[in-house]
């Protein structure tokens, strides 16, 4: 489910955005928008399944999603030229390579050498992966939602983003010059 919320009725604020420097506008929405989706984080935080201790799970840790849930930076909207951000599970981190190269006298030998294991996969206590299955359910599982219900709280979202948009631009007026 993709929530989008549009600003109306704020000419005043846009007008203040206007007027800062281009760089420091997208500082200052990047920061705004990121305060608004806390709220909707911790929110989800709150309510997503936690396995109980009592439960055996050979494989999971408790609060494994819940802890993987986080605020970030849309890199779509950066290509567009647009600032967003968005409250999501965060993978895993995958494996890390690093190329070595090994100079002989007439060739250069290139081996990528894996420098950390991945921490994905199913029998990973670290992987939440299974996100999905409580989100949306499966076949055998009723869906045990916990980001959707969180978007409801938008609107109040909204509100903390108009509040932080204020602050961080009388912030970054009086530390930033101001274009004509």
């Amino acid at each position: 489910m993709d929530a989008e919320v549009k600003i109306t009725g704020v000419e005043d604020a846009a007008a203040k955005l206007r007027a800062l420097v281009p760089a420091m506008r997208k500082k200052v929405l990047r920061n705004a928008l990121a305060a608004g989706a806390r709220l909707v984080r911790d929110d989800a935080k709150r309510n997503a399944p936690v396995l109980s201790a009592s439960f055996k799970a050979p494989y999971r840790k408790p609060g494994t999603v819940r802890d993987a849930i986080s605020v970030r930076t849309s890199k779509n909207a950066r290509k567009a030229g647009d600032v967003g951000v968005f409250v999501n599970v965060r993978p895993a981190k995958g494996a890390k390579f690093k190329t070595n190269t090994t100079n002989l006298i007439v060739v250069k030998i290139k081996r990528r050498v894996q420098t950390r294991a991945s921490q994905r996969g199913a029998k990973s206590p670290n992987d939440p992966f299974y996100w999905r299955f409580l989100e949306f359910g499966t076949r055998k599982m009723a869906a045990r939602s916990y980001l959707r219900p969180a978007a409801n709280k938008l609107q109040d979202a909204l509100a903390v983003f108009t509040v932080a948009v204020n602050k961080w631009i009388a912030k970054a007026n009086a530390t930033a010059k101001v274009e004509p």
